[in-house]
This record gives structure tokens, C-alpha cells and sequence, in this order.
């Protein structure tokens, strides 16, 4: 089936402020092998704040996509399932660079498109990738490296890379709105006798 998910690193950004602005709370903290399935939070090295929604691309739109204007950011969103995936850098709340692979977009394995102005590593990672999928048959490979330049590239900056694993001192916090209750499950004599 594939992973589907979309985060967001801030840089700098407190807690505090984070949980303030988005009108959010933790409900439960997450051992480090889990992925949340609705909004996690997390601290990664280098004071970066990551925001991920676990096994769903395209989810950090809206509220959460504010957090770009609180320091400098990377939006990033992959699906394994149609093997897209794209990192995007923002400063002040601007976006200044984006990187996406859509082969199906693009009709091949080699789709790689970018915009404004991508970190000076960008070209090492995509010289590594293509020496990959070469090396692999091309388009004709079963395996399709060029997916990963976004990711690499975004690891590179904050240090986070999803398809790679958790990092074992990562824990997730789970997030939900201020006020929000969990919903309860019916107890065994309630599931029993409908009550």
C-alpha cells in the first residue's frame, strides 16, 4: 500500500507558541517507533519544531500551514502509492523554493521539477539519485530513486526524513484541538447490552 504522509519543520519555533497559535493541545505522547495517525509534534536537533500527519498526504494545508510565517520552514508531502513527492522552503512565511517528483505527471521516472531558488545541495542529491536509477535500468528500473531528491533534500536542512525511519529519539506528540474530547469507547457490558 505505501506511506502517505505531510509534515512541516519550523525552526525556532517554541512549544508554547506553537500549541498557542494553532489552538492545539497533546492528548498522548507516542513511543518512539509510533507514527500518529491524526497530527503529531515533535523536536527535532538544531531547534526545529516538526509537525507531521501520519499516513496522509496533502494534510498541512490550512492552520497548520500558518506555522511557515512562525520562522524558517520546509513543508514536505510524499505518497508512496503514486510515488509523488515534493519539499517546499519557506522564510518570513514566503515560500522561496519548491522541489517535486510526479512521474506520472511527467511520464517518467526522471520527473523532477523545481521552482525559485533550491540550497546549492540540491545538485549533488539529484546527481546521486540519477546515478541510482541508472545504475537500475532507467525508466525500466523497479525502483524509482528520483522519488526520495525531495526528501533527501529536506533531511539535509532539518534532519528529518520519514521514509527513512523514525529516529529512535523521536516521539510524537498527538495533537488536538483545545477542548476536544477524546471519544469515549463503550465498555464491555455497554458493547454487551447495548447501554
Amino acid at each position: 500500500m505505501g506511506l502517505n504522509c505531510s509534515w512541516i519543520a519550523v525552526q525556532g519555533l517554541k512549544v508554547e507558541d506553537a500549541l498557542a497559535s494553532l489552538q492545539m493541545e497533546v492528548s498522548e505522547v507516542l513511543s518512539p517507533d509510533e507514527i500518529p495517525d491524526g497530527l503529531g509534534m515533535a523536536q527535532l536537533p538544531d531547534d526545529w519544531l516538526l509537525f507531521l500527519w501520519g499516513r496522509k498526504a496533502g494534510a498541512v494545508e490550512g492552520k497548520l500551514s500558518e506555522c511557515t510565517a512562525l520562522g524558517r520552514a520546509i513543508k514536505c508531502e510524499m505518497s508512496e502509492t503514486v510515488m509523488f513527492s515534493e519539499a517546499r522552503g519557506y522564510e518570513d512565511g514566503a515560500q522561496v523554493w519548491r522541489v517535486s517528483h510526479d512521474p506520472d505527471r511527467d511520464q517518467s521516472l526522471y520527473s523532477l521539477q523545481t521552482e525559485g531558488a533550491p540550497p546549492a545541495q540540491l545538485e549533488a542529491i539529484v546527481r546521486e539519485a540519477k546515478a541510482e536509477q541508472d545504475k537500475e535500468g532507467g525508466e525500466d528500473a523497479g525502483v524509482d530513486f528520483i522519488f526520495d531528491v525531495p526528501l533527501r533534500l529536506a533531511h539535509s536542512i532539518c534532519g528529518f526524513n520519514v521514509s527513512e525511519g523514525d529516529p529512535q529519539y523521536l516521539c510524537f506528540s498527538v495533537l488536538r484541538r483545545i477542548g476536544a474530547e477524546r471519544a469515549k469507547k463503550p465498555g464491555l457490558l455497554a458493547r454487551l447490552f447495548g447501554g
